[in-house]
């Protein structure tokens, strides 16, 4: 299994190298066809009910973002020029949609969406939640400080046996077959009414696709599921964190906060997420 197309959403100029760079690795490896995304949006200015703008600023507003998605197409043709994967350059400009609704339009067919965690919106972790949620397919969501020098050689599934979580490590299996070491950690695998299913049970699945994966618990008391998933991060040096996206409602989510929500805010490794 390798993957054969793959759309990097290329959404800002200060996250477009980091995205484009990831997802030129991953088809330069997999000899996959790379689309470079970028979607004109509904300038937040039309978003303003009651409120009318003379068209020369409205004229001119539209002017920055053609300018900014010129900007965007330069940085990714200079990434791509020195590798010799198939590249396709995609830019639309979708005036009556927001941005999230401009990218699903186009994702629905791809193996792998790369992302930034930085959007550029002002609501980056709702939008890219909104891209999870709705494409149906895996994305990969790069963390905007720091640089990935590798993807995927050391690989943290997180795993409570649940729908989303299952969804995720099974869309990951391009990339879990080239890592060097794949580690299943269930956190609070006690708690709540239902039993998870013990990693284990993933473990065994995934050696059948040839995979070697250990499994490991993590009970913290101290502090947050996020934060202890994001310290067995640090202790692992892991480059690839594999995980679903809202077991739980997004209204509980964000009233009560959730490891989805803590990760898509505080994120240090590169993520998949499904849902």
């Amino acid at each position: 299994m390798a993957l054969k197309t793959i759309v990097a959403c290329l959404t800002a100029p200060e996250s477009t190298p980091a995205v484009a760079a990831v997802a030129l690795q991953l088809a330069e490896r997999d000899e996959a066809h790379l689309i470079g995304l970028h979607v004109i949006p509904r300038h937040p200015i039309y978003n303003l009910a009651g409120v009318e703008f003379p068209d020369e600023i409205i004229r001119q507003e539209e002017q920055v973002l053609q300018e900014r998605a010129k900007e965007i197409e330069k940085l990714f043709a200079k990434a791509a020029k020195a590798l010799s994967t198939d590249t396709e350059w995609l830019c639309e400009q979708s005036p009556q949609v927001d941005l999230a609704t401009g990218l699903l339009r186009y994702v629905p067919c791809a193996d792998l969406i790369v992302m930034s965690q930085l959007l550029g919106t002002g609501a980056d972790m709702e939008m890219a939640a909104e891209v999870v949620i709705g494409a149906g397919r895996p994305v990969l969501i790069i963390p905007s400080a720091g640089e990935c020098q590798e993807i995927g050689t050391r690989v943290v599934i997180a795993w409570n046996g649940k729908r989303e979580a299952a969804r995720a490590a099974f869309d990951a299996l391009p990339l879990l077959k080239h890592a060097d070491s794949v580690r299943i950690l269930t956190i609070n695998p006690d708690d709540g009414e239902d039993s998870l299913t013990p990693g284990a049970d993933l473990a065994l699945a995934l050696s059948r696709h040839g995979i070697r994966a250990v499994t490991a618990t993590s009970h913290p008391t101290d502090i947050s599921e996020g934060d202890d998933l994001l310290s067995r991060l640090a202790d692992a040096s892991c480059d690839l964190l594999v995980m679903g996206c809202y077991g739980h409602s997004r209204l509980r989510e964000f009233i009560f906060g959730g490891v989805t929500r803590h990760i898509l805010k505080h994120m240090t490794v590169p993520v998949l997420m499904s849902h």
